[in-house]
């Protein structure tokens, strides 16, 4: 009889590991290095963080760092249907303790709740939202060319953004699907050096090592950084398993000065 609970119990526990997991947060701190970098941007810092879905962002994650952000970046699924827009809201709300611009790029919950009010709620909070748009953000003498898409379903589909905007200085793109960039033409592709997205959840529930997607983290392509996150919240059910929930402090780096 003892024996036949046994199996009842390590369930009962995986499911509350799984639960737990996916409620604990973990603030990565990650750098970029590159000699393309203008010297003015070394030690220019990068909150990022995507796939909140339903989850309320722990104040204490974000206030127990005192590093200085210079931008935050939210790389879609702000939100979900079923979601409050006054938790959406909290949550901007939270983010600017870092008394940085935020911008913010469309995921595909985002577009299945109502995009009129969030770009409402968004406008009100000054937050930037980046629709197939290039924003140049200077410092000194020099800036960085930041391009955000827009989501769509349609594979076929290409980002509509004019790429003429787009000149030789250090590029970061924010995109949803890392897939985004991958899709692009060789000559946009070669426009960016740094890659920041989300949507994937590194598979959010892996098995022997196994996932629907790859873990989160780093990779290179030509010359491009590719950093996808494994996000911080999660859809369907409240589990995960072999992953993390993420946000990231992510400081960028010239070469020579470090």
């Amino acid at each position: 009889m003892i024996l036949m609970t046994i199996p009842c119990i390590m369930s009962i526990l995986l499911i509350l590991y799984m639960v737990w997991l996916a409620h604990h947060d973990t603030l990565t701190n990650e750098t970029v290095i590159s000699e393309d970098l203008p010297e003015s941007f070394h030690d220019f810092t990068i909150f990022f963080i995507a796939d909140i879905h339903r989850r309320t962002i722990r104040k204490q994650t974000i206030y127990s760092h005192q590093t200085t952000v210079d931008v935050v970046l939210i790389g879609g699924d702000l939100i979900e249907r079923g979601v409050s827009f006054k938790r959406m809201v909290a949550n901007i709300r939270t983010l600017k303790h870092y008394q940085a611009p935020i911008y913010f790029v469309w995921g595909n919950n985002d577009y299945e709740t109502v995009p009129k009010k969030i770009i409402d709620l968004l406008t009100a909070e000054k937050v930037i939202i980046l629709e197939d748009a290039v924003q140049t953000i200077h410092r000194d003498s020099a800036h960085l060319n930041l391009v955000g898409f827009d989501f769509y379903y349609d594979k076929q589909l290409q980002p509509l953004v004019n790429w003429q905007l787009v000149d030789q200085s250090y590029t970061i793109l924010l995109t949803h699907k890392p897939s985004a960039y991958q899709h692009l033409h060789a000559d946009e592709r070669a426009k960016i050096d740094l890659v920041l997205a989300g949507h994937t959840h590194g598979g959010q529930i892996r098995l022997f090592g196994f996932g629907l997607y790859e873990n989160g983290g780093f990779s290179k392509i030509d010359h491009t950084t590719l950093f996808v996150t494994e996000g911080y919240g999660y859809t369907a059910l409240p589990f995960r398993l072999g992953t993390k929930s993420q946000c990231h402090l992510i400081t960028l780096k010239h070469i020579n000065n470090v």
